[in-house]
């Protein structure tokens, strides 16, 4: 049986999943674990979308790379046995066994770190991840094992390849080089917005 405080993790990058998204969304009348999402509101959708203070925010390659080394930098600081993890170019998963603490302030620890890094590297953009997330409890060694094998091998984005420690100073010509690769096409003008603030966007990841 896994230690009580093993979690699988997932949040969304910002704007990618608003309230009234066709996939599912969770809002005040849908959030018990195991029942249905609310479905496909396009209204809530349109209201949630005009209030972006950016562009939806896809993840490059090199991104996803700084995104993943942040969060297992947080957890190798805290002693935390980071099990998986998986960034994807539109969320992230994470499944880490986070002694004394809940897995809501694991997350945040996570996202916290991964947003300082990525505003360190690429700092013309504010906002990376949605509000919130989904944090589920391990209570069986079956359970794990299918979420750990499920971050590592159920994603659709393969993985970005990891660059030698010479190849990545040979590369690094400039400040944010690469930021804009495999960026998806912007969906709206980016305008003025605080850097200290994560989005309240829709929360169904």
């Amino acid at each position: 049986m896994p230690c009580a405080e093993t979690y699988h993790i997932t949040w969304t990058c910002y704007g990618q999943w608003l309230h009234g998204d066709a996939r599912g969304y969770v809002d005040d009348r849908h959030r018990t674990p195991g029942e249905p999402y609310a479905y496909d509101h396009p209204d809530y959708y349109n209201t949630d979308f005009n209030r972006m203070k950016e562009e939806p925010c896809w993840l490059s390659d090199e991104q996803r790379l700084r995104a993943e080394a942040a969060i297992e930098e947080a957890c190798s600081f805290r002693g935390w046995n980071l099990m998986a993890v998986n960034v994807q170019p539109d969320h992230v998963h994470v499944a880490v066994e986070a002694r004394e603490t809940d897995g809501v302030r694991a997350r945040q620890v996570l996202k916290d770190r991964s947003t300082r890094a990525l505003k360190a590297a690429y700092p013309p953009r504010c906002k990376w991840w949605t509000e919130g997330g989904k944090v589920e409890a391990m209570r069986y060694d079956a359970q794990l094992a299918n979420v750990i094998e499920y971050i590592n091998e159920g994603q659709r984005h393969p993985r970005p390849v990891r660059k030698s420690p010479a190849a990545s100073a040979a590369g690094s010509g400039g400040s944010g080089a690469g930021a804009n690769d495999d960026m998806s096409p912007p969906r709206k003008r980016r305008v003025a917005c605080e850097h200290d603030q994560d989005s309240l966007k829709g929360d169904a990841s």
